[in-house]
């Protein structure tokens, strides 16, 4: 995708860029209000780098249910001025990452019926974005795929073999050439990882399943076979939510 940070440096632990997530092009909203376009660059720089900070620690589960995002208190950890704080903690809210109130920005907390339908509506997308894909797809697109899975099936970290299974997903969103749905997608996976994160599996051979439907997907699309890829990723998708489901309830009530 074209939505490129300025700058792909955290302030502090790992940086997660938020690709696909639409109008973080660095400008801000203070265009309007003569400052320079050097200053600009400068305040879009750490708005984005607290921006992903913040999105990494969001997605870690870093911060609890009632710990308060205050732009005053960021202002002092990141070092930099409240607005580039106060315009990332806007764009986290926009994402469905966090809530606005008096008091500062809380971690949003979503009902166990928000969730399932924040898992359908990722499935729906998804499989549309896949669809796309047997029509858009190139030879590059189709290789990086193959790699991804193969990456996948030669790991024997379960970690890393779930990063190979994300990125396999992110190749295959952008095959379909559609920034808009990809972005949504992003979006609300970012949500679901928040809310329902996975759980470590025991070992690598626990992803068999996992990557036979992944090549099964893979395949439809080479194919140019819109329904059955369709199809496809609605079942991988519809047995990627019962497992993460499964492990959110073993952990409330472990």
């Amino acid at each position: 995708m074209s939505n490129a940070r300025s700058s792909s440096e955290p302030i502090t632990g790992r940086h997660q860029s938020g690709a696909g997530l639409p109008g973080r092009d660095g400008a801000g909203a203070d265009y309007r209000s003569g400052v320079g376009a050097e200053d600009r660059a400068r305040q879009g720089n750490a708005r984005d780098r607290v921006y992903g900070e913040l999105r990494h620690r969001l997605l870690r589960g870093h911060y609890g249910a009632d710990s308060a995002l205050v732009p005053g208190t960021l202002s002092t950890e990141f070092s930099v001025s409240r607005t580039p704080v106060r315009e990332a903690l806007g764009l986290l809210a926009q994402d469905g990452l966090l809530v606005a109130t008096h008091h500062g920005f809380l971690p949003h907390r979503r009902s166990p019926e928000e969730l399932l339908e924040i898992f359908e509506t990722r499935a729906l997308l998804d499989a549309g974005a896949a669809e796309a894909a047997t029509h858009r797809r190139t030879p590059l697109d189709l290789a990086r795929l193959d790699e991804a899975t193969a990456r996948a099936r030669g790991a024997t970290d379960p970690a890393a073999v779930r990063r190979a299974l994300n990125a396999w997903h992110e190749v295959l969103r952008s095959a379909g050439r559609n920034d808009t749905l990809a972005a949504l997608i992003g979006r609300l996976e970012a949500q679901i990882k928040m809310h329902a994160p996975w759980r470590a599996e025991p070992s690598a051979a626990a992803f068999t399943d996992a990557l036979d439907q992944h090549d099964a997907i893979t395949a439809a699309v080479r194919d140019g076979d819109a329904a059955t890829a369709r199809a496809r990723m609605l079942a991988h998708l519809a047995e990627d939510h019962d497992v993460r489901i499964r492990q959110l309830i073993a952990t409330a009530h472990g």
